[in-house]
């Protein structure tokens, strides 16, 4: 780590820890049944669910719930807690009956993640044992560069900028000869470049404000007619309805008429 070796082993871990080095059975070689492991943490189960990799979190012991939150954050860091894996489900179980050697076991974790494309556990204790043993970690304030802001305005700025180095790189900084040739290139003089005037493509506050006043003008008039065409809209439908009304009104009359005065029979 920067260029000094960090002593890292189970009796390191432990030393951080304040814990003491005891003799205790090897997790890592025990095969335990899944079936009796689930029967001792699990309420309802008498064997693992077929086809599943894990078990949900609801379904453990109360008395399971506590230890698998330390398990969690301390012994087994996961963020997943809604489900428990197969190695912390036997993980649980080891920890009801037997005793567990902390420093072994985060050792051979950290180790077995080497080579793979996995998230680095336990950050608290690797920064810890490099501060333990004088690692210096500040580091130096660091300028971050401001990168281009992704919409109109930097896209045609960016664009405006490209056009420039490449007018630079074939007629040279004043339009002179470019950088083919073995003169130097004259120096940039800064009281020059702010009389100079901006690229007729380059966009200006004015024509920024200008173009927004068009859009909302426009704005304004196509609501405009979408509000004319929804009331001709509504006032077609109203006289439709009148005309229903209308219709249906005489309709009614005439059938009454009828029942009134049926006309005679034919001869």
């Amino acid at each position: 780590m920067r260029g000094q070796y960090i002593s890292f082993s189970p009796l390191v871990i432990l030393r951080y820890y304040g814990l003491e080095n005891t003799e205790t059975d090897n997790f890592e070689a025990a095969t335990t049944n899944l079936h009796e492991v689930v029967t001792s943490i699990c309420q309802g189960f008498d064997h693992w669910p077929e086809g599943s990799s894990t078990l949900d979190y609801k379904s453990l012991l109360p008395e399971v719930h506590t230890l698998d939150k330390m398990v969690s954050a301390n012994i087994l860091p996961t963020t997943h807690t809604s489900t428990v894996t197969m190695e912390r489900a036997r993980l649980l179980h080891w920890l009801q009956h037997k005793t567990l050697n902390i420093g072994n076991y985060i050792f051979c974790n950290v180790w077995h993640i080497r080579n793979k494309r996995r998230c680095l556990a336990f950050p608290s204790l690797i920064t810890g044992l490099c501060e333990m043993q004088g690692i210096d970690l500040s580091h130096e304030m660091t300028t971050v560069k401001r990168t281009m802001q992704i919409d109109r305005i930097g896209i045609r700025s960016s664009e405006v900028h490209m056009n420039r180095k490449m007018e630079q790189s074939t007629l040279g900084p004043r339009g002179g000869k470019g950088i083919l040739t073995n003169e130097p290139e004259p120096a940039e003089d800064e009281s020059m470049d702010e009389d100079r005037p901006q690229a007729a493509t380059e966009p200006t506050l004015a024509s920024i404000s200008l173009e927004l006043c068009e859009w909302r003008n426009s704005h304004a008039e196509l609501e405009a007619q979408i509000h004319g065409i929804r009331e001709a809209q509504v006032q077609e439908a109203e006289s439709r309805r009148r005309e229903h009304e209308a219709i249906s009104g005489q309709l009614s009359q005439i059938l009454g008429y009828f029942s009134l005065y049926p006309p005679p029979p034919p001869q």
